[in-house]
């Protein structure tokens, strides 16, 4: 079974119209129907969210198998509950988190606070601290060499050298993904650093200004060419 295939299936067993499962992802009926007649495929971000949207895991919509133990996933539409396979993390195989889950990615660890069946995994092609996520990237503040899309795999336990990109904590309760550069330590012997983003249309933001938080060094990066 193709991809079009196994999405067209799960829609069809949720009882959803083409436009329902477009409005949950984000996007119009009218690429749901090209997903499935197997003109597109989709890619980056929307992957991950379509796979959440029809209660599966990534995995199972790229191949149809799955490893791990079954049990219960949740489906994000009322009135719909279904059983698939979900994703033990073994190895190198690290959660995809949202902006918020990483913003409080250190607490998240400290409290040992458990995923619901929905969370996807990757795995990493880089050996990982035990503590490494991945985060698919938004919004144009780091293009063109990082666009919307893209996937970087985040490493808490690698300390930041000059030059690193990293995932920070920006003050509220969401992650920012920002290039590192130091600029010496202060008056009070702590260290003062920016995060700077590629795109000259936003500003840097400045650890002596405001509060920010690095919580940890990219280690890998993936593309998409179709989204």
């Amino acid at each position: 079974m193709h991809i079009s295939e196994r999405i067209f299936s799960r829609r069809s067993a949720l009882g959803l119209s083409k436009a329902a499962l477009g409005k949950a992802i984000g996007i119009t009926g009218v690429s749901v129907g090209k997903w499935e007649s197997g003109l597109n495929q989709p890619k980056g971000r929307y992957l991950n969210d379509l796979a959440a949207a029809l209660g599966v895991s990534v995995d199972w919509l790229l191949t149809g198998k799955e490893e791990g133990v079954t049990s219960v996933v949740e489906s994000p539409f009322p009135g719909y509950r279904n059983v698939e396979p979900a994703v033990i993390p073994q190895g190198d195989r690290v959660p995809i988190l949202s902006y918020v889950q990483a913003g409080n990615w250190r607490e998240i660890c400290e409290q040992a606070t458990g995923f619901d069946g929905n969370v996807e995994y990757v795995t990493a092609s880089v050996d990982i601290g035990p503590r490494g996520f991945g985060l698919w990237l938004r919004g144009n503040s780091m293009s063109p060499q990082f666009n919307e899309g893209d996937l970087v795999i985040v490493d808490p336990d690698e300390q930041p050298r000059p030059g690193d990109f990293v995932v920070a904590k920006n003050g509220s309760d969401e992650a920012t993904f920002k290039k590192y550069r130091p600029r010496g330590i202060d008056e009070n012997g702590k260290e003062v650093f920016e995060l700077v983003p590629l795109n000259e249309d936003y500003p840097p933001m400045h650890s002596d200004r405001q509060h920010i938080e690095i919580i940890g060094v990219m280690v890998e990066h993936r593309t998409f060419r179709k989204r």
